[in-house]
């Protein structure tokens, strides 16, 4: 007759809490890894262009806008942690303007708010007021951030609201203003 001996542990056998631990173990060390690298997914850099505003007499290249204006493009090179398209806006809104290059996509509080990316589609919520300084400034702001978007081939449209409201309307409303 063969008699086998277990060293228990609260009554369970030590083999069995030994594959436990280990099972525990390896699953922590899976959900660890996992964890480090979307971390570094989610904020890789990223080559952006960001479009500023030559004015008329300007010596720049770039597409032709309203008031004899040129859309300038600026390639950065951007940490992008949600999306490209919140990394492009936000910079688009810090941005300064240069000797060479303005940015007319400001104004008082303005910020960016959210943004949603959905089915193709994003939508931008900016929130503040954009300042506009009379009817040239319109086709500037509204191709700024136009451009800026509409790189991203993965976004069929993009939607822009300032205070909820779409930019369109905000523009034809400030733009009466100048009538």
């Amino acid at each position: 007759m063969k008699v086998t001996y277990y060293l228990t542990v609260r009554n369970k056998p030590v083999a069995a809490m030994k594959k436990i631990n280990l099972l525990v173990l390896l699953v922590a060390a899976v959900i660890a890894l996992s964890a480090c690298s979307s971390k570094k997914e989610s904020s890789a850099e990223q080559e952006i262009k960001i479009y500023f505003v030559a004015l008329g007499e300007s010596n720049q290249q770039g597409k032709i806008i309203g008031c004899n204006d040129k859309l300038v493009e600026v390639t950065k090179s951007l940490k992008v942690e949600k999306s490209p398209l919140e990394s492009a806006i936000t910079e688009l809104l810090a941005s300064t303007d240069s000797d060479e290059v303005r940015n007319y996509v400001k104004g008082f509080q303005l910020m960016l708010f959210q943004v949603t990316i959905a089915g193709g589609v994003g939508d931008v919520y900016l929130n503040g007021e954009l300042t506009i300084n009379g009817t040239c400034d319109i086709p500037r702001i509204r191709e700024q951030l136009y451009e800026t978007a509409k790189q991203f081939t993965d976004l069929k449209k993009v939607n822009f609201y300032i205070n909820t409201q779409p930019l369109e309307k905000y523009l034809d409303i400030a733009g009466q203003g100048f009538k």
